[in-house]
């Protein structure tokens, strides 16, 4: 078996090698310092093609596999994990939405994503994150909206972002199988960005707390 990186992938490997030496690299214990990135960068990211590589080609990304975009983030996290970190955050919000979204989901996050917006992935809780049957945050239906309540924390983006997908629980005898991700707008009401971690390490990767009050979202 040939583990040998193929011409695109050892060409995408250039590129992000060349955006880490100039954009990211010589910025890199500065960012560290001030805990935030560059103003900017993510705009590079986005012109790049950096920021929605795992969107499919059918929805205007690249759709590129998992080795493909292994390549890209080890390159950028030798110039600065905190940066890889929040670049690779949109990834992780885009994955469940293109598991397990409708086409009308899909055309929402990934017209976000191919427009240069970040997205957070909010998970994790104070008394939730690897235990993920632990969620409190709860989405109770109320005609056609779920309405959540809750608190998120050590999201990655989740103080710059423009579209987060929530994991809430909607039947809280079933544990993980209760759960379920919903898209939220960073303008919808009652959502709002609580504290900022100003954390020991990947400093330049903004992580948050999220708190949502009554937020509404439509049933489809």
């Amino acid at each position: 078996m040939d583990f040998s990186l193929t011409p695109d992938q050892q060409a995408l490997r250039k590129m992000a090698q060349d955006i880490a030496a100039r954009e990211i690299t010589p910025y890199a214990l500065e960012m560290d310092k001030a805990g935030k990135m560059r103003p900017g960068l993510m705009k590079v990211f986005h012109e790049a093609g950096i920021l929605n590589l795992v969107v499919p080609e059918e929805y205007g990304g690249p759709g590129l596999d998992a080795v493909s975009i292994a390549v890209v983030y080890e390159e950028l996290g030798k110039g600065c994990a905190g940066v890889a970190t929040s670049a690779a955050a949109n990834l992780l919000a885009a994955y469940p939405v293109l598991l397990m979204g409708t086409e009308e989901q899909k055309q929402k996050m990934f017209s976000a994503i191919n427009a240069g917006k970040l997205a957070a992935f909010g998970l994790t809780e104070p008394g939730a994150g690897s235990d993920a049957g632990g969620v409190a945050t709860s989405a109770v239906k109320e005609g056609d909206y779920y309405v959540i309540n809750g608190t998120k924390c050590f999201i990655t983006n989740g103080g710059l972002a423009d579209i987060y997908v929530i994991i809430a629980n909607t039947r809280k005898t079933a544990g993980i199988r209760g759960l379920t991700a919903f898209i939220v707008d960073r303008d919808t009401p009652g959502f709002s960005v609580g504290k900022e971690e100003d954390k020991m390490g990947i400093r330049a990767s903004n992580t948050c707390e999220l708190i949502l009050d009554n937020v509404r979202v439509p049933v489809a």
